[in-house]
């Protein structure tokens, strides 16, 4: 039996998308949630094996979510279910560790095999979403930008930190700084690149080929 769990602002959405899920015989929804927050909570206390997750919710957002829940159960499988295309949105989700990006047109079979199949281990990305992704990476603009001028080379090896996925206590304990001083290269990253979020430094790392190779 696949135990869902359903996180989405919307009452009648969550409680249809339940009933859908329950409908099938191999899936079984196990909680509810109204926002990305009482996902975490929820998901801490019921151990579903995959989350339907919505982006745009109150409290904590559906990214932010996602990433909690990976950091603290990796093996959950966490499936973004949106009305949103945008390329950030897609990039952000995969970036704090999203199983799949499903947009909310698709039909109740869709949905179902969805589910099933990463609960099975495979990546399920809606057609739409897939099409956003190669035109956004196939662009002849998307080359890599020299940054030395820009960034120290501190800087530099926190941007791979960020798009590893890490977090700022993460990176600290990496690099043998404090939780402050890792958080004051962040502002200064932000401030040269002139971005809001450091959902925006992992998406850029990953366009320019600026990654952490593990070593």
């Amino acid at each position: 039996m696949i135990k869902v769990l359903i996180a989405d602002d919307q009452t009648l959405l969550r409680e249809s998308l339940s009933f859908i899920l329950d409908s099938d015989g191999e899936i079984e929804v196990v909680g509810l949630a109204e926002d990305g927050r009482t996902a975490i909570e929820k998901c801490m206390e019921l151990l579903p094996d995959i989350v339907l997750m919505d982006i745009e919710m109150p409290v904590v957002n559906g990214v932010e979510a996602t990433k909690a829940i990976k950091e603290c159960h990796p093996d959950t499988k966490i499936i973004m279910l949106t009305t949103f295309e945008n390329p950030e949105n897609i990039m952000g989700a995969f970036v704090s560790g999203a199983d799949g990006y499903l947009v909310k047109d698709v039909s109740h079979s869709e949905l179902l095999l969805a589910v099933k199949c990463v609960a099975f281990g495979l990546t399920v990305i809606h057609e739409s979403v897939r099409e956003i992704m190669i035109d956004k990476f196939s662009s002849p603009a998307r080359v890599k930008k020299d940054l030395t001028n820009i960034l120290t080379d501190k800087e530099l090896e926190i941007m791979k930190l960020v798009a590893a996925g890490k977090s700022n206590k993460e990176i600290g304990a990496d690099l043998n700084y404090s939780f402050g001083t890792i958080k004051n290269y962040i502002s200064r990253i932000l401030e040269k690149l002139e971005f809001t979020d450091r959902i925006q430094i992992a998406i850029y790392s990953i366009e320019n080929g600026i990654v952490q190779d593990n070593k």
